[in-house]
């Protein structure tokens, strides 16, 4: 895929699932959920192999808390304090 900078069209599809926010909450309030997506197991493989790879190369901006190492809301929170 690196090589002929191809990405075969299956591993763009997922299957999103409803996933409830709150178990207490009420059930049938369809802002109650959040939207997940599986994805195929050869593409996230793939995603692992390249951040393997490209690890060093890859940054994001300092106030990019979400899906960070070490990082989250409580972060955000103070940075917008």
């Amino acid at each position: 895929m690196l090589k002929h900078a191809f990405v075969p069209e299956e591993l763009a599809y997922g299957i999103i699932i409803p996933l409830l926010k709150d178990t207490h909450g009420d059930s049938s309030k369809i802002d109650m959920y959040r939207g997940i997506t599986l994805s195929p197991a050869v593409s996230k493989l793939f995603e692992h192999v390249l951040i393997k790879l490209y690890e060093g190369q890859l940054g994001s901006d300092h106030l990019q808390f979400g899906f960070k190492k070490k990082h989250g809301c409580v972060h955000a929170l103070f940075t917008f304090w």
